[in-house]
């Protein structure tokens, strides 16, 4: 008998439910009893095994269709199997035979689970084994990105800035001689997918290094670290003494280790402080990553793939991307002059990013000391007026540089942010 009567329940698509790719087993028994996946239009499946009929040689399965959030929260230990299945509305009762063929699908409730097949409260995401490669992808998501479409000047910032990134993770690892190139590949469809590989050579090759060395793993948990982790650990960064390092830190200084260790090559002294310091100077170049969220896309999601197969790594977001630039200016000004005007003053500069929501966006502004250089601080324009068809928007619509007055934050000079006066 059933535990769930399926005749009672409304019928529901088989594409929608069935996996297609990206097909990973967190925890297996006979059967995949938890896993994830990715259906045809993209969207993340977490599934898991109800019970199985041996006479019919059928098996019952729940297949949760997840936002991103949900699936890294999920996969990161923050939402326990039980509260998924509590809150999603896109659950469905799955019956297969034993060969995996979809025989039926229906919606389900959670009060349609026998308590006796609820997840208990501590089920989290069990430690599973994950795949790397140098292959990333970079899914923008939202706005005109969902229509398949980017722009054209962002889409090479991303490319650029995230190409450097990479090159210089490897660059920075002492005592390997690596010499690393970022390629582009294809774009791929699925909201609108920027595709680039890492390949290295070494300078010096000797014998010892003839076995294949996780840097793949190593990058693979810096991206995580630095797009999900360091605004938490901010403190521990802006501070040179040893602070209690956070678990996602432990991560990847183990991923770090391992590659000094499979290598049987010295790590260098004091590494944990290098490895910090190296963080400290990758943060400029991934900011201009995030300056890129919220224009014509709402967040960016990395992941390792092969062939059709990802391993999904994080998604940043315009919450995020903020929150990580306001750290970006923190770790800069630790050690830097920092001077913030009392009083509005008369700047010109050029605005080449605003949303008239928000009342936020970035600017260029010449360098008081070196006019041929130039900044690209953060503005903000106080009050609630309408900006539209006003000075603000003149240098999106008509290229030209506006006077404003506004109070600036220089750090060592260089303009990093500007609380602009509203004017008529």
């Amino acid at each position: 008998m059933k535990p769930i009567d399926t005749s009672k329940l409304a019928k529901a698509s088989f594409e929608l439910i069935t996996i297609s790719s990206s097909f990973k087993v967190l925890h297996f028994d006979d059967f995949p009893i938890l896993y994830l996946g990715v259906n045809k239009f993209g969207n993340k499946i977490l599934g898991s095994h109800l019970e199985e009929d041996d006479d019919n040689k059928t098996i019952l399965t729940i297949h949760s269709i997840l936002s991103n959030n949900d699936y890294y929260d999920f996969i990161n230990k923050k939402k326990s199997y039980r509260s998924i299945l509590q809150e999603t509305s896109a659950k469905f009762l799955v019956e297969k035979n034993f060969g995996g063929k979809v025989l039926g699908a229906y919606n389900l409730q959670f009060d349609n689970i026998p308590e006796e097949y609820q997840p208990l409260e501590n089920s989290y995401c069990p430690n599973y084994k994950k795949s790397f490669s140098f292959s990333y992808s970079l899914g923008l998501k939202g706005k005109v990105a969902d229509f398949n479409r980017a722009i054209a000047e962002e889409v090479s910032n991303i490319q650029t800035a995230f190409s450097d990134f990479l090159e210089n993770r490897l660059k920075s690892l002492k005592n390997f001689n690596l010499q690393p190139a970022a390629y582009l590949q294809p774009y791929t469809p699925g909201s609108f997918k920027i595709n680039l590989e890492l390949e290295y050579k070494q300078a010096k090759v000797q014998d010892l290094f003839s076995k294949e060395l996780p840097f793949d793993e190593y990058v693979h948990e810096y991206l995580k670290y630095i797009t999900t982790s360091v605004v938490a650990d901010k403190d521990q960064l802006l501070k040179d003494d040893d602070l209690v390092i956070s678990d996602e830190f432990k991560n990847l200084l183990i991923a770090f280790e391992k590659i000094y260790e499979e290598g049987h090559v010295k790590l260098p002294e004091n590494y944990t402080k290098e490895l910090k310091e190296d963080l400290k100077r990758s943060l400029p170049k991934f900011e201009e990553i995030t300056e890129q969220v919220g224009k014509s896309f709402d967040s960016i999601e990395f992941s390792n793939y092969k062939g059709k197969d990802e391993e999904f790594i994080s998604i940043v977001d315009v919450i995020y991307s903020e929150a990580f630039q306001n750290t970006v200016d923190e770790v800069e000004a630790a050690k830097k002059v920092v001077v913030v005007d009392a009083d509005y003053k008369e700047y010109e500069i050029y605005i080449y990013h605003l949303n008239t929501d928000t009342r936020q966006g970035n600017a260029f502004i010449k360098n008081l000391d070196d006019e041929t250089q130039m900044s690209k601080p953060k503005i903000k324009i106080l009050g609630d007026e309408h900006i539209e068809q006003t000075k603000y928007t003149e240098s999106l619509h008509l290229n030209k540089w506006i006077k404003i007055k506004a109070k600036a934050k220089r750090v060592d000079d260089k303009f990093k942010y500007l609380e602009i006066q509203y004017e008529a």
